[in-house]
């Protein structure tokens, strides 16, 4: 399971091991073994997991696939 988080402080990228500073978004990805892996924006973007979207004229970055809806 995928999630975008908010880094609180103390947290490293688990692909570049760049520390992630505080209130930076990162992804955690929780593996089926338990373990969970953290990726820094650039890491996540570069891996294809985040994407740059432009909705209703702005650009947004989203960590979901699919569409976007509004609700």
């Amino acid at each position: 399971m995928r999630r975008g988080c908010i880094s609180l402080g103390d947290t490293k990228c688990d692909s570049c091991h760049r520390l992630i500073l505080h209130c930076e978004r990162y992804l955690a990805i929780a593996e089926d073994d338990g373990t969970t892996q953290r990726l820094c924006l650039e890491c996540s973007l570069e891996k294809g997991y985040a994407q740059r979207r432009e909705s209703k004229r702005e650009e947004i970055l989203t960590f979901f696939s699919g569409d976007l809806t509004s609700l």
